[in-house]
């Protein structure tokens, strides 16, 4: 069983036990979030919502807030002497799929 869930206009295959890196919500450790399915696969067969299936939700716990892995951001004008340099790490919040 799987189901395809939106969070912060992106969507996440996700099944029971799975944890995810979404970008940073705006939600306390431990709290308990509702995600919209847009796609249901089960015994039943494959449900797909217009442009959610209706009476079926996904609960997710928040875990933590982490950061991703540093970017380098590098710019360059060749002849001008300009180099610039900087790094760049994301925050995502972890989630577990009930």
């Amino acid at each position: 069983m799987y189901a395809i869930a939106q969070v912060g206009g992106r969507q996440y295959r996700v099944s029971p036990g799975d944890e995810i890196l979404v970008e940073k919500l705006d939600q306390p450790a431990g709290s308990e979030i509702k995600l919209p399915v847009l796609l249901v696969s089960d015994d039943a067969g494959v449900r797909i919502g217009a442009p959610h299936v209706a009476g079926a939700d996904v609960t997710a716990k928040v875990m933590r807030d982490e950061k991703g892995e540093k970017l380098i951001v590098f710019k360059y004008h060749p002849k001008k002497r300009y180099r610039l340099k900087k790094g760049h790490r994301q925050t995502y919040t972890r989630l577990k799929i009930a």
